[in-house]
């Protein structure tokens, strides 16, 4: 020590000291943020090959799309199954906006298009491909600036020092391809999902509405200032449930909810009804975002050691009350339980395939819908062949069917929508002359929101267009309004929020009274 002390004096040993002491803190910090960093980038690789694809349809205003298309992955954001509504949600945009463009009545000249997401059920998942939104109305905002300074005379925003034209110099993948600007988005369908994105959105004046997310917190506009949504919110069906249970005198009672706020602020309502009827809660159970077939089965154990609590109300996801059902027949508990759930559940009958005699008897609500017109034979006329704008109905086409493509056939996967169903490892190739039937296929509840959220956006932009671009006037009298001038293509997305999309109304589908 004292060879040490004379080789190093004290004040240069602390100095030796504190340098180690850092040097050890800044690779500590630098393996940690590397181990993110890996982690991240193995979460944002889907397991499926066409989860990460998306829908882009060319038009003069586009709608942005997120829908969940696709389960969640256990160690990916995406899981290789398909969500049946998921892919009817999305098709039913699609097919209203057909709709809209071949009418040509309530657009005149205008065209919409579609930049249709993925979000795999997953709420960080849909927030990170919702930033093509951002960018996709970044670019359009840059053109249509320049468009509306050209047509008031004014310099424009963007001029070679030469006075010349400028031109895009991005690769030909990277530019707009006759994409207009993003004027709002549909969806999403999970209420964790549409928290995400209209906190990201609203910083971009970016409207959207939701045609399935019924959380409570969505109301508050201070906020959420820029969502909207064409079904209630959740308070009124967590009243309907509390209705059940006293209409069948049912005092002591049991509940699972999903973690998130649809489940949480649902549950939440429904114990504050439940103790002003004096209704008491043996238990209250919550469903991880991460639970596997342990969770469920811890929980259905839990339920089962409170005998004379057999009514379960249920206020979760539609894979979380597949779980629970799917872990008591695990379980071989077929008959104890009556299940009280959520539109989590409602009239979905994939839900229950396979484990009839654990939801026998169920009590479920939904939202009241009615069937749109002309959606099913849309439905059953595709394809995969005929409709290859959807890059994921291949994936839908081979869950349906159990079959698989051609093209899949030495690269097979995983055909269910379920992972307590077994997979498709080994099916026969799908017949060329195979059709979806109605023996395989039924509306989903929520195509009539979905349909009226795009038109609601119709509505508010025809609105808009009579307003913005209806000032030409000729010698004959006021020029017909007639294709999206620079001014609509500019317009702020806030105002045309709050002065238009949240103005509009109209007569639905169903001949449903439509407004704000």
């Amino acid at each position: 020590m004292a060879d040490v002390n004379k080789k190093f004096g004290r004040p240069e040993m602390l100095k030796l000291l504190v340098r180690w002491f850092w040097f050890v803190v800044w690779t500590c910090l630098w393996l940690a943020v590397l181990r993110v960093v890996g982690q991240q980038r193995a979460m944002a690789t889907p397991a499926s090959n066409s989860a990460g694809s998306s829908i882009q349809l060319a038009g003069d205003i586009i709608l942005g799309g997120l829908f969940p298309v696709h389960v969640k992955g256990e160690k990916t954001p995406c899981g290789s199954a398909v969500y049946n509504r998921g892919i009817q949600r999305l098709e039913a945009m699609l097919f209203a906006v057909d709709q809209i463009n071949s009418e040509g009545k309530l657009l005149p000249g205008i065209r919409l298009g579609v930049n249709v997401v993925d979000t795999c059920s997953r709420d960080t998942y849909a927030l990170n491909r919702s930033l093509e939104f951002i960018r996709a109305s970044l670019n359009a905002m840059d053109h249509s600036t320049s468009l509306s300074s050209a047509a008031s005379g004014s310099a424009a925003s963007f001029q070679c020092r030469d006075g010349s034209t400028p031109r895009d110099r991005r690769p030909p993948s990277q530019q707009t391809k006759g994409l207009g600007p993003v004027f709002g988005v549909v969806g999403g369908s999970y209420s964790s999902v549409s928290i995400q994105v209209a906190n990201l959105l609203r910083l971009f004046r970016i409207p959207q509405i939701s045609p399935a997310s019924t959380a409570k917190v969505l109301s508050d506009k201070s906020r959420f200032e820029f969502f909207a949504r064409t079904v209630p919110p959740d308070d009124y069906q967590a009243i309907t449930l509390v209705d059940l249970v006293e209409r069948f005198n049912w005092t002591y009672i049991s509940t699972v909810a999903s973690e998130g706020s649809y489940g949480e602020s649902g549950i939440e309502v429904v114990h504050r009804e439940a103790g002003a009827r004096n209704i008491c809660i043996a238990l209250a159970e919550r469903v991880s975002s991460t639970a596997d077939e342990r969770v469920f089965d811890s929980i259905i154990r839990n339920l089962y050691r409170k005998p004379f609590a057999r009514a379960v109300v249920l206020f979760t996801r539609a894979d979380d009350a597949r779980g629970l059902l799917a872990a008591a027949k695990r379980l071989s508990i077929t008959s104890h339980f009556i299940w009280v759930a959520s539109d989590g559940w409602g009239r979905q009958h994939k839900l229950v395939e396979g484990l009839e005699d654990v939801a026998e008897g169920a009590l479920t609500v939904d939202l009241e819908s009615k069937s749109v017109p002309g959606f099913d034979d849309y439905m059953l006329s595709l394809t995969p062949s005929n409709n290859q704008r959807n890059p994921w109905y291949g994936d839908y086409w081979q869950e349906v069917h159990g079959c698989l493509l051609p093209h899949n056939q030495h690269h097979p996967q995983s055909t269910s929508a379920h992972d307590d169903q077994p997979a498709i490892s080994h099916a026969s190739v799908c017949p060329a002359g195979l059709r979806l039937t109605h023996l395989g296929y039924e509306q989903d509840s929520k195509i009539q929101f979905v349909v009226d959220a795009v038109y609601a956006f119709a509505h508010a932009i025809s609105a808009l267009q009579r307003d913005v671009c209806g000032n030409a006037s000729t010698a004959a009298g006021r020029r017909p309004v007639y294709g999206a001038c620079p001014q609509l293509l500019s317009y702020d997305g806030g105002d045309f929020y709050t002065k238009y999309l949240l103005n509009v109304s109209f007569l639905g589908k169903k001949d449903l009274g439509v407004n704000k």
